[in-house]
């Protein structure tokens, strides 16, 4: 039974893979790779065009290394079936920068104006005082030191003249303010005649003394927090007096006319 399973196991398993085309291998790879050259599939260890020596790779065609010039540092193209040696002499005497003295060809895309900067700018932000380019690290004037940037001089002395200005517009406006309020109080404290007549008549000794009272109040309101203080207040002053008369000490005629008023019944509130 064990004999007759292990086949048809076996086939099972390799119809899942595929053996790699090199022929010291043939290894059952999961995951082949394909050369992209001979279209064979090949293990990890071969699916390089050297490792398996493709036939159809040609390392003069498909491997080709553009060197840089040793002056300029430009990269130099070798067309197929050159020397590069040849190709890079060539280069020296009539197109490096270094031995010619001609400039380096214009790049196509810009970059960033600022010194030693030199970045590629793909979303480039001019400038509206110097009008260059810049990139969005030294889009500011200050960033990349604007030729046209008023000078730091200049600034101090647009800031001074600014608080100059600022300090007279206040101290106009606090001197018309003093005015204002002395005109004020010398108008409140100017005494009128009729309010001279009534401090005259007051100043006259009346011929007898009326005890004080308190002037009655309105109905107070028993949902207002105020007069409920104001209430127990009196009613606390009252049971303080009472308490005074009881033990025999004397009391003023005030007092006497708050205990004669605190005998009366509270309001009620008439739902």
């Amino acid at each position: 039974m064990s004999g007759s399973a292990t086949p048809e196991r076996d086939h099972q398993l390799l119809d899942i893979g595929q053996q790699c085309s090199e022929a010291s291998c043939l290894v059952v790879d999961f995951l082949p790779f394909k050369c992209q050259h001979c279209s064979h599939a090949y293990c990890g260890d071969h699916f390089l065009p050297t490792a398996h020596h493709c036939e159809k790779y040609d390392a003069a065609k498909l491997d080709r290394i553009a060197p840089s010039c040793p002056l300029c540092n430009t990269p130099v193209a070798i067309p197929p079936g050159q020397d590069p040696n040849i190709r890079m002499e060539q280069h020296i005497n009539t197109q490096c920068s270094v031995m010619t003295g001609k400039s380096a060809k214009a790049k196509s895309t810009p970059t960033c104006a600022r010194p030693k900067c030199g970045k590629v700018l793909f979303a480039p932000i001019r400038c509206d005082s110097c009008k260059h380019q810049y990139c969005p690290q030294h889009r500011f004037p200050a960033d990349h030191s604007c030729a046209d940037l008023p000078s730091s001089s200049a600034k101090t002395t647009s800031t001074a003249k600014t608080w100059t200005n600022v300090s007279n517009q206040t101290s106009a406006a606090s001197a018309a303010a003093v005015a204002a309020l002395k005109r004020a109080a010398a108008s409140t404290t100017a005494p009128s005649p009729a309010s001279h007549n009534q401090v005259q008549s007051k100043s006259r000794p009346p011929a007898q003394a009326a005890p004080k009272s308190i002037p009655s109040t309105s109905r107070s309101n028993p949902f207002s927090a105020t007069d409920r203080r104001a209430k127990a207040e009196r009613e606390s002053r009252r049971k303080a007096i009472q308490e005074r008369a009881r033990k025999g000490l004397p009391i003023t005629e005030e007092e006497k006319a708050i205990l004669a008023e605190g005998g009366g019944k509270d309001d009620c509130l008439v739902m």
